[in-house]
């Protein structure tokens, strides 16, 4: 299981832009990666080349535009290491002045941005160029820009730009107004937190389950014994039930149920549906539920720094789980989770 989500996860990496118009997409372009979620919002990496990622340090440059014609367009630098100075272009000063980032979470803060007009004079800027080179603390970091072009290209084709003047590449004279607008994205279930289980009613729901489950894990178990679990409320009448059935080196597998609260032994497989582009990826690596919101998800790593890997969240909807997000980042480059590109995407109920 473990072996064949990370397969998976590689082979959805190496995917080409076969589609562009069909979304959720993820595509490799040379030294950059491009995915757009389920609104046609798009979102462009550098990865920089695997012969300077081995020879010297590497960042990355993020570029992200909502779609529409009024799409906010947002470039940002990621690195390791302390920035000493601006980027530079082939080795010479930029026209364009980054900013300080806007963007904190997580271990690799964005340590530059620029937005709006000022992002489309500085992608202009490198359209031509080879390769970006940020003084470091650690010593000249690079970046590759071969493949950039490609990359927004397809963003600018997938969200129906090329020819009009919002177009990054191939800009046109028709008018803003001609661009689609986002599409919708689907709403997100409402959640209402129980009355959470009792320890003993919880621990009765876990071992009845996992008594009448026996024979769908027991054959994945590595080691004698009973798998550790956990069992959450997820109405008057229902339960979760988390079996963590096999661990390898940073990632874990999982059996998880839906329970009548009155009689668990009358447990079923919890009705979690494939988020697109995800298929056959059911809850895997590190997998949570919140008892807050509702929400079950799902952290999967393809290294142990986690700089790369697939998240996906669903929510309960009072009969099973709903999908309501999804990011994913194939190419270890050490960036944080948080700013993965996003391939699925929910509206909250206001």
């Amino acid at each position: 299981m473990i072996r064949r989500s990370l397969a998976l996860l590689v082979a959805l990496a190496a995917g080409g832009a076969n589609a562009a118009e069909q979304v959720p997409l993820y595509s490799n372009l040379k030294d950059w990666l491009v995915a757009c979620d389920n609104t046609r919002q798009c979102t462009a990496i550098s990865t920089a080349a695997e012969s300077e990622a081995e020879a010297t340090p590497i960042w990355s440059l993020r570029i992200t535009r909502e779609a529409g014609p009024d799409g906010l367009l947002h470039v940002g630098v990621f690195s390791y290491n302390e920035a000493r100075g601006q980027p530079l272009l082939d080795g010479k000063p930029l026209q364009v002045k980054l900013q300080p980032g806007q963007l904190t979470e997580g271990s690799v803060p964005e340590m530059y941005s620029i937005a709006g007009a000022d992002a489309e004079a500085l992608i202009a800027e490198l359209r031509n160029g080879q390769r970006l080179l940020l003084p470091t603390e650690e010593g000249e970091a690079v970046t590759s820009l071969s493949g950039m072009s490609a990359a927004l290209l397809l963003m600018d084709s997938v969200q129906g730009r090329l020819g009009t003047t919002t177009a990054l590449l191939r800009k046109g004279n028709n008018p803003a107004s001609s661009v689609p607008p986002a599409l919708a994205a689907p709403p997100a279930p409402t959640w209402q937190a129980p009355k959470p289980l009792s320890e003993a009613d919880s621990k009765r729901v876990l071992e009845a389950v996992r008594e009448a489950t026996r024979s769908d894990w027991e054959k994945d178990m590595v080691e004698a014994g009973l798998p550790e679990g956990q069992a959450f409320a997820l109405s008057d009448r229902e339960a979760l039930v988390i079996l963590k059935t096999e661990c390898g080196a940073y990632n874990c597998a999982y059996s998880l149920y839906q329970a009548p609260l009155d009689q668990p032994q009358q447990a079923r497989k919890a009705s979690i549906p494939e988020i697109p582009v995800f298929e056959d990826l059911p809850p895997h690596g590190s997998v949570e539920f919140d008892p807050a919101s509702g929400d079950l998800s799902s952290f999967t790593l393809a290294m142990g720094m986690g700089g790369c890997g697939f998240t996906q969240r669903w929510r309960y909807d009072g009969k099973g789980f709903a999908p309501i997000h999804a990011s994913m980042l194939g190419t270890c480059i050490g960036l944080d989770s948080a700013y993965w590109p996003v391939l699925w995407r929910t509206a909250e109920k206001r």
